[in-house]
């Protein structure tokens, strides 16, 4: 019986490390006065969700299933429920396929809440 719950409980590891090698992440390192205290602002793509900045700073790491194209982000401040659009710079609007991470950098201002930007706007993929 223990070698039973042993053999077990390795191949649910096997899976699981299986499965952590097969996807796309997201890592969020975006500073900020707005990003440190609450949960109000967020990362959206479209057909991807939203993620939230405060959980990455906990050191969340956002996997993706599939592979996917980063072409439009957006900040939604969940407070006013407002959406801003993001340009993306060169480095970030790329392809991210499974096995690989995107590392997206940057300073969240806020100007009231009229308006949000990420400045010094870049992605790392590794």
């Amino acid at each position: 019986m223990k070698k039973l719950i042993i053999w077990v409980l390795m191949v649910m590891m096997n899976a699981q490390c299986a499965y952590a090698a097969d996807v796309a992440n997201i890592k969020i390192k975006i500073s900020g006065s707005g990003s440190n205290h609450d949960n109000t602002y967020f990362l959206c793509m479209p057909e991807m969700g939203c993620l939230s900045i405060l959980a990455a700073k906990k050191g969340k790491v956002f996997s993706m299933i599939n592979a996917f194209e980063m072409n439009t982000l957006f900040i939604t401040n969940a407070r006013t429920l407002r959406v801003y659009n993001q340009g993306l710079p060169a480095s970030c609007n790329v392809s991210v396929p499974k096995n690989k991470t995107i590392t997206i950098y940057g300073h969240l201002q806020t100007k009231g809440d009229d308006k949000v930007v990420i400045k010094n706007f870049h992605c790392v993929i590794t």
